[in-house]
C-alpha cells in the first residue's frame, strides 16, 4: 500500500469538510444541468495540477454529474462542450478573476 504525506493526508481532510459545506451550502444537485437523481461528483473548475493553491478554495470547486448512460457534466466541463453547462458563465468569471492565462487558454 502507497503511504500518503502528511501535506497530502490533510489536503483530503480539508477537502472532505469543504465537500461537505459545498453541498449543505449548495444543495446537493448538479451544477451544470440541475439533476439531483444521478451520482454527483465534485469537479475543480482550474484543475489541482495547475493551481494547486486553490485545491481547498470552495470558489473553484463545484458539483457536477458522472458520466453513466450519458455524458456528465463533469466530462463535459473538461470539453469544449462546456458552453452547455447551466453554471458555466458564473464557473468562467471566477476562473477570469483568479488564473486570466487559464481562462485565455480553454476559451481559444
Amino acid at each position: 500500500m502507497k503511504k500518503i504525506s502528511t501535506k497530502q493526508r490533510k489536503i483530503k481532510k480539508d477537502l472532505a469538510v469543504i465537500y461537505e459545506q459545498i453541498a449543505e451550502e449548495t444543495g446537493r444537485y448538479c451544477k451544470g444541468c440541475g439533476r439531483s437523481d444521478v451520482p454527483l461528483s465534485f469537479s475543480h473548475l482550474i484543475p489541482r495540477s495547475r493551481r494547486s493553491d486553490l485545491i481547498t478554495d470552495k470558489n473553484n470547486i463545484t458539483l457536477h454529474c458522472l458520466s453513466l448512460e450519458r455524458k456528465g457534466c463533469h466530462d463535459i466541463w473538461e470539453s469544449k462542450d462546456r458552453v452547455k453547462l447551466l453554471d458555466y458563465h458564473k464557473n468562467m468569471e471566477y476562473i477570469l478573476e483568479v488564473d486570466t492565462e487559464y481562462y485565455f487558454l480553454i476559451t481559444e
